[in-house]
């Protein structure tokens, strides 16, 4: 049983408010009832209640967060990084015993470096796709000004420093997404461009030396290489952690599979979200143990 709150369908920025959406709401695939732009109706990032037959909602009950779209975006980009991480890997370590057996395992020198550009490729694509998306599509749009920080992320951020200080008794509310999380979004973003551009200049280094000192060709290199590794191990470190396995998470959340959460972790997590789709009122306890 699907059920979507009580509560106004919020109205698009006017013109002048926000140019991008005017300027993209005049194309015919920006249009609510475009394939592009299938979404139900929810929170101010574009949330969707499903399974929720009371309100308020059982502990257990599931709320969507991200579409079908956002998991297979999440998944390209989850198995595109991995290979480049691994490939790169490869070679930023290959004169030690850990390089040369990547190299073994990936079939030559030669073989990975035709799967580190084949899935540079992939990942060029990925952003490009998901450009489109939150700029051509209403549920896009939603979720791009959801990330984008306030100030409001600043004092949060204070609050929660004194939360795990032990000088408050519990963290500060927050809405659709964390200041955490709207960090790894913008950093991986951003991380995943210099990464696109550094590895066109050693793609084609021949033509960038006519154009290029050699020096800044080096220079490059090295930002290539390092910044893949600090992407591999905020990615693969710290994401995997603060996501999976936390105390709270472990073993891991199921979100990245269904695309929902609980309507208690919302609570817990997500308050300002979840007043904006319930009220004030905490989820029911049905007496079920709450799932990740």
């Amino acid at each position: 049983m699907c059920r979507t709150p009580p509560r106004s369908r919020p109205l698009p920025p006017r013109c002048g408010a926000s140019p991008a959406w005017c300027w993209r709401s005049s194309l015919p695939f920006s249009r609510p009832t475009s394939p592009w732009n299938r979404s139900a109706p929810g929170g101010a990032g574009g949330g969707t209640v499903t399974d929720v037959p009371d309100n308020p909602p059982s502990k257990q009950a599931r709320v969507r967060r991200f579409t079908a779209v956002e998991l297979a975006q999440h998944w390209a980009l989850l198995v595109t990084l991995t290979v480049l991480a691994v490939t790169g890997l490869a070679l930023f370590a290959h004169g030690t015993w850990l390089g040369r057996t990547l190299i073994a395992l990936e079939g030559g020198m030669e073989t990975r470096g035709i799967l580190h550009r084949c899935f540079a490729v992939l990942l060029m694509l990925i952003v490009v796709w998901h450009f489109l998306y939150v700029v051509f599509t209403e549920r896009g749009h939603r979720q791009l000004m959801a990330m984008l920080p306030t100030r409001a992320d600043f004092s949060a951020v204070g609050a929660l420093i004194a939360y795990y200080l032990g000088r408050r008794p519990e963290p500060p509310p927050f809405g659709r997404f964390t200041p955490l999380q709207k960090l790894q979004y913008w950093g991986a973003g951003l991380g995943s461009l210099v990464m696109i551009g550094t590895g066109f200049v050693l793609w084609f280094h021949t033509q960038a030396m006519a154009v290029m000192p050699k020096w800044v060709i080096d220079v490059t290199a090295i930002v290539h290489g390092y910044e893949g590794l600090i992407l591999f191990l905020l990615l693969f470190g710290w994401h995997l952690y603060i996501v999976h396995l936390s105390p709270g998470n472990f073993p891991m959340q199921t979100t990245f599979l269904t695309g929902t959460i609980s309507a208690e972790r919302l609570f817990r997590e997500h308050r300002l979200e979840y007043e904006e789709l319930f009220g004030p009122e905490e989820p029911r306890d049905d007496g079920e143990r709450d799932e990740p």
